[in-house]
């Protein structure tokens, strides 16, 4: 009997590697592509293998280089979902009630195995990836003929990195390893509209410096520098409406050095304001929001250089980067409220202030008040046209 169930198993399992090799092509796993199967993937059950030689349920996610039959460690929940195995067609289709032959298909591709790269193989995945896939490749066309396509650049954001409540391909897409590369004929999908596009779009491009204004220079910082801040960031005043608290000399040379030393995913450019030869504040523009198209502009002036225009003027130069060389939609400034020096700055630059909140933000221990403003691309280009 051990042996008649033996054979039953093998024929089984010879069956189902015929299917699989029919959808997939017969192509080499490697130890590493094993091992990358391995932790995400789970044996196959005798009964699972039963119900995929009988055409039921889908075939396996993977074969390992052992023969092994690989499939996600939740096989079987659409199955119960869907009120048993019988019942899972006509359950899987109906996500697509506006186009059956759709539906078919994605449920012919579900059978064959053919979703192993998703984390999450369900209907609700596989409509949200096709859609996702369809509006990424769409927007990087249209980065691709204008950089400074505030709307694509959105839309790419959401589809790679998501939005709250909308899980982005990053999200939906499972890593993947060699064996998918030869068996899809080239990128995966991941490597094609993840990897690819943050590379393309989404990596941090430092613009030429020094930039130069009428009076002032915008350059990278030194820890030289710290000699001229240290004075500043002793005093309570200056720091009053800064994050940080008052730093003596050594902490702000540490900080400058941290501030210099390149950083995995940087988003942030900061730039010493020089006036003649010597520092007389500094600037900061920092990437963010869906598809890097927002920055917030933050500014200092050391309080021996102040009342001479220097933070406008500055400012003033790296919105221009912003909008200019980085292609962002919008720019905002979030202000201590009692920061009125700031303020003025913000509206000589046209900024709007949208938002005055009371008592909303803890610092130094104490809740304090914050203005925010903020400036768009379509406000700054008129700006400069008049």
């Amino acid at each position: 009997m051990g042996d008649d169930a033996l054979t039953v198993r093998d024929h089984t399992a010879l069956i189902v590697r015929d299917r699989y090799l029919a959808v997939n092509g017969d192509h080499p796993m490697t130890p590493v592509d094993d091992a990358s199967v391995r932790a995400g993937f789970v044996p196959a059950t005798d009964d699972q293998l039963a119900q995929m030689a009988a055409g039921r349920m889908p075939l396996p996610s993977y074969l390992l280089s052992d023969g092994t039959a690989m499939v996600p460690a939740d096989h079987d929940e659409l199955a119960r979902v869907a009120g048993g195995v019988e019942r899972l067609h006509d359950w899987f289709v109906a996500f697509w009630t506006e186009d059956a032959a759709a539906g078919e298909e994605a449920w012919e591709h579900y059978l064959a195995g053919r979703y192993a790269h998703l984390v999450e193989v369900s209907p609700v995945t596989i409509r949200r990836t096709e859609r996702a896939v369809g509006l990424a490749e769409r927007a990087m066309a249209r980065l691709r003929e204008d950089p400074r396509d505030h709307v694509a650049r959105g839309q790419l954001g959401e589809c790679v990195d998501g939005v709250p409540a909308v899980p982005g391909l990053d999200a939906l897409l499972r890593p993947m390893c060699s064996y998918d590369r030869a068996r899809y004929g080239g990128q995966t999908l991941r490597e094609r509209l993840v990897d690819a596009p943050r590379e393309e779009f989404f990596t941090f491009a430092l613009p030429s410096l020094p930039l130069r204004t009428e009076r002032l220079v915008l350059r990278a910082r030194r820890l030289e520098d710290a000699a001229a801040f240290a004075p500043a960031w002793a005093d309570e005043d200056y720091a009053r409406h800064l994050l940080t608290g008052t730093m003596n000399a050594s902490e702000v040379r540490e900080t400058i050095r941290r501030r210099m030393a390149p950083t995995p995913g940087n988003r942030t450019l900061g730039l010493v304001v020089e006036h003649d030869g010597q520092p007389v504040g500094d600037t900061v523009l920092f990437l963010q929001g869906t598809g890097w198209s927002q920055a917030e502009i933050g500014w200092t002036v050391l309080p021996a250089h102040a009342g001479h225009g220097y933070a406008t003027e500055a400012a003033r130069a790296v919105l221009a980067l912003a909008f200019e060389h980085y292609g962002v939609h919008r720019v905002v400034a979030t202000l201590d409220g009692r920061n009125v020096r700031s303020a003025a700055v913000c509206q000589r630059l046209g900024m709007r202030l949208e938002c005055d909140k009371r008592a909303d933000f803890w610092s130094k221990g104490e809740w304090t008040p914050t203005l925010e403003y903020a400036l768009l691309a379509d406000e700054w280009s008129a700006r400069r046209t008049t």
